[in-house]
């Protein structure tokens, strides 16, 4: 029989046990409610489906037409690399430093997690450990970053059923496509391109085992702001990686040897090509009918029209011309103390005169300053580049490069037109008058063709931007973008005929489908005047070129015309001109419209531009093959004062039945040349 003080014992701890065990299951329920009201035991389907159907983010990127990148559109910097693409060394640099049993567990190595929890019984706090790739792309994708016991066992649960719905192959690709890598870069592709400046695809080992040690900690391995500590890290994975087994002592010393170049990232959207990238967005919204729709990270391929190379060479020529805009810019703004100082800007449009394709577009001096497009929003007066569209019209009606109009002093009710430099005299032929830009016998010639009927050809040359009818017009005195300028040239460099602008030949979704695609060919021109008139024009831009304000590039003219443009007081500054396969049009001038002084012209400040970047597209394959003239046509060579023909003087192009010939007339006005009593003042009324 048991002793009194045995039973005693024995009931006592028994009594102890029941309420140990009362306490326990009391302590293990408030844990068990605990973790409920945390949400451990939520289901995960829900979960896990949102990483099943994940779609990595990427940038959404702009190609040239040649496919070459030049922009992208993101919220944050992704750059998608599908798993086959990963080079192995990448995926083996950061298996040795984050998860070395990944292809052998299940989701969670239990021998770290007892070490996690271990700390907790330990310190009274969870400490960053345990957690294998999968857990870690379940807390970046589906929890928070707090660090509670909840939280990871949360962390545990779906880490496992992630493995069981999800390929190691498909978890390692949302890891190395997902993770945030520092500088704003996610993604060891995003990262490639921010650190080193070029893809994942090019790097070296020692490259790689950088980017792997950048997981652990982006802000504080960064080596753009870190490089010591970059490099330490760097130097711990490659030591993994060795005992891990994944490469050679050799492949290690080398790597460990090999010094790194960190390029500081500046995004492609503020070198290649800004301007055009930033108007583009707006342009695939229309395109596809969605106003609001938000193109970043949709992963989408936007190929346009513009020419890398092309665009390149047009950077470099407003970039090499700033001096002179440079000397201006102060000058303004020392002597009107401006609040805000004036911007002498400069801008550069190249289209495709044959399809209407955008090829180059510098829409001012520095993106980064301003994000304001010259070439598309600004509205300025294009002076004598308007001309063209009289001298289409007049060459339509019948005149010729050797007839007549006065030059002297007129009044237009009340409008006053003034030349260039003192070109004073009573008649001067059309010819002269182009190449020296004359504004008075452009005006009258207006009056004689009519303003409606200039502004009507204007139209049908493609100027969208409203022209009043005012005679002064006729020389320019309306706000137009460089857009309009564009097509007038267009109109003349593709034999009479116009395509409307445009910049986007496809739009493709992440999986290849195609959501928009232009065929150029299936744009009808539009027919504004016949081969020969635009050939008649074209022959007196060239002769701009060789006698006139547009003399500097007189080299070119067996291939090349065009036309300079300067507003009253040199607020605007142009040069428009064209080749069989190239329109450009260049334009300098302040922002807030000052007047840039006397010595300010488009011959001075816009022709500079334009014969730098035209000069560099030839020397990278732009034909110089000269025009041939239409059957009906033929060259002649006339004075430019008086329109005979003769041995010595400027070349322009005439029907053949309306060459000119020598007459006495021509011969008595020579003797008028230094009559300064003949000239005359001619009224014109409205």
């Amino acid at each position: 029989m048991l002793s009194l003080k045995t039973r005693s014992q024995s009931g006592f701890l028994v009594a102890n046990l029941a309420i140990i065990s009362g306490i326990a299951a009391t302590l293990f329920l408030a844990f068990a409610t605990y973790l409920w009201s945390q949400g451990v035991f939520e289901s995960e389907d829900e979960q896990i489906k949102k990483l099943t159907a994940a779609i990595i983010p990427d940038n959404s990127v702009v190609l040239d037409r040649s496919g070459a990148k030049i922009g992208e559109y993101f919220s944050y910097y992704h750059v998608q690399v599908p798993f086959d693409q990963i080079p192995k060394p990448m995926i083996n640099a950061l298996l040795a430093v984050e998860d070395r049993k990944f292809f052998e567990h299940d989701g969670v190595n239990w021998r770290s997690i007892g070490r996690a929890f271990l700390s907790v019984a330990t310190s009274g706090r969870l400490k960053q450990g345990g957690s294998t790739l999968t857990m870690q792309l379940v807390k970046n994708y589906l929890l928070t970053r707090e660090k509670k016991v909840s939280r990871k066992l949360r962390e545990i649960i779906l880490a496992y059923y992630a493995e069981k719905n999800l390929s190691k192959e498909r978890i390692l690709e949302l890891y190395l496509n997902t993770m945030y890598m520092g500088h704003g870069a996610y993604g060891v592709g995003a990262a490639s391109m921010v650190y080193f400046g070029r893809p994942l695809s090019e790097l070296s080992l020692a490259e790689f085992a950088l980017l792997a040690g950048l997981f652990q900690a982006p802000s504080a391995y960064d080596p753009h702001k870190n490089p010591a500590a970059a490099i330490r890290r760097q130097h711990i994975v490659l030591d993994a990686m060795l005992a891990a087994q994944l490469t050679t002592k050799d492949h290690i010393a080398a790597a460990k040897n090999k010094p790194l170049e960190f390029k500081p990232w500046i995004p492609i959207n503020e070198t290649v090509a800004p301007f055009f990238v930033a108007w583009i967005r707006g342009e695939v919204e229309r395109l596809l009918g969605e106003d609001e729709m938000v193109l970043n990270d949709k992963g989408y391929k936007i190929t346009t029209t513009l020419d890398r190379t092309y665009q390149e060479i047009a950077n470099k020529a407003v970039a090499d011309n700033v001096a002179p805009l440079d000397a201006i810019q102060a000058q303004i703004n020392s002597k009107k103390k401006r609040k805000i100082p004036e911007r002498i800007e400069a801008a550069i449009l190249a289209t495709d005169p044959r399809s209407g394709a955008v090829l180059a577009m510098v829409g001012g001096r520095n993106f980064r300053e301003s994000q304001f497009n010259r070439t598309i929003t600004s509205k300025r007066s294009p002076g004598s580049s308007f001309k063209p569209v009289l001298f289409s019209l007049a060459m339509e009606k019948g005149m010729t490069w050797a007839d007549l109009v006065f030059v002297s002093p007129i009044d237009v009710g009340g409008f006053r037109p003034k030349n260039h430099k003192g070109d004073d005299m009573t008649e001067v032929t059309l010819i002269k008058a182009l190449a020296r830009s004359m504004n008075t016998p452009v005006v009258s010639l207006a009056q004689k063709l009519g303003m409606k009927n200039v502004i009507d050809r204007a139209e049908l040359m493609g100027v969208k931007s409203p022209m009043k009818l005012e005679t002064g017009v006729a020389i320019g005195g309306f706000s137009a973008s460089m857009m309009d300028v564009d097509a007038i040239y267009r109109t003349i460099a593709n034999d009479g005929n116009r395509f409307e602008t445009y910049a986007i030949t496809k739009i493709e979704d992440r999986a290849g489908k195609v959501l928009y695609q232009f065929d150029p060919a299936s744009q009808p021109p539009i027919q504004v005047f016949s081969p020969e008139i635009a050939a008649l024009v074209r022959s007196g831009l060239q002769a701009v070129l060789t006698h006139g304000t547009g003399s500097a590039v007189s080299y070119m003219s067996p291939y090349a015309a065009g036309k300079t443009g300067t507003s009253d007081d040199s607020r605007d500054n142009w040069f428009a001109g064209f080749t069989r396969d190239l329109v450009a049009v260049t334009w300098v001038g302040g922002d807030a419209n000052s007047s840039l002084g006397d010595a300010a012209s488009g011959s001075s400040l816009a022709l500079p531009i334009w014969k730098q970047f035209l000069d560099g597209l030839t020397q990278v394959g732009l034909p110089t093959t000269p025009w041939a003239t239409p059957d009906a046509l033929t060259a002649v060579t006339i004075d430019p004062d008086y329109g005979s023909p003769v041995d010595q003087g400027v070349s322009a192009l005439f029907y053949k039945n309306k060459v000119p010939k020598k007459s006495q007339a021509s011969d008595d006005m020579k003797s008028l040349k230094q009559d300064k009593g003949s000239y005359r003042e001619l009224k014109i009324g409205d």
